[in-house]
């Protein structure tokens, strides 16, 4: 047994244990299904792979609507649903406290607010490090800097929370504009994060694609290490009529 047992048990269904619990008010819950406003993220969770989680989820989005759950095992998946595509990001864990390195000299980072929204999909549009909508940054916890040495300032690197558990919270959206890589920007901003969870006592995790190899270098020089491979499903709910069809 560790201190963070329960909080581990809770990361194999991280989007249920989030919108069940803490972030219940970014989203709907309908018994043993839930999703976030699709203006926060594209998430959805079931309680567990049944009819009546399905049912439930049915009932949350309307024909065309597009979901990614986040499963320890790919669903049955009914016939109200399409299964688009599939992944196998792994979630990695940072167990202990870590001191955070500084940014680089000259560099300074803030927090990011709802008016930086339009810069930090600028950024996401670059550099593609994820689902990322209007209202993500409402989850909390963005961190962004900014080259303000070049005329207009403009966003260069950022890192935010996005999944909040009772416990735990994922560290989310990593990710440096190309022509600001290799100076340990988002490293610095992982790290703090990181650092700042732990203080609080809450258990920094995160998804990242097997095939990064450069993401995963970083995060192990941070004390992250992997706890397992999750299925991420991307669905996209299926006309009614599809459905009755069955």
């Amino acid at each position: 047994m560790t201190r963070w047992d329960e909080t581990l048990d809770a990361l194999e269904n991280p989007f249920w244990h989030a919108l069940s619990g803490p972030q219940a008010a970014f989203g709907h819950l309908r018994k043993d299904a839930a999703r976030y406003e699709r203006s926060v993220a594209v998430f959805a969770a079931l309680r567990d792979d049944t009819p009546d989680a399905w049912n439930d989820l049915s009932a949350l989005y309307a024909p065309g609507e597009v979901s990614v759950l986040f499963r320890p095992t790919t669903p049955t998946v009914p016939s109200s649903w399409s299964l688009m595509r599939e992944g196998e990001p792994l979630q990695l864990v940072q167990l202990e406290r870590r001191a955070a390195p500084s940014l680089p000299g000259g560099w300074t980072a803030r927090l990011l607010t709802a008016d930086d929204a339009p810069a930090m999909q600028d950024l996401v549009r670059a550099t593609k490090p994820g689902p990322f909508a209007e209202r993500t940054v409402e989850l909390g916890g963005y961190t962004g800097v900014w080259n303000e040495r070049d005329g207009e300032p403009h966003l260069v690197a950022m890192a935010g929370l996005r999944a909040a558990l009772p416990s735990a919270r994922e560290i989310s959206a990593v990710c440096t504009h190309p022509e600001y890589r290799r100076l340990g920007l988002a490293r610095a901003l992982v790290a703090h994060l990181a650092s700042e969870l732990h203080a609080r006592d809450i258990l920094p995790f995160l998804h990242v694609d097997p095939d990064n190899e450069v993401a995963l270098r970083t995060y192990a020089t941070l004390g992250f290490v992997e706890r397992r491979k999750i299925r991420a499903i991307v669905l996209r709910r299926a006309p009614d009529e599809a459905a009755r069809e069955d």
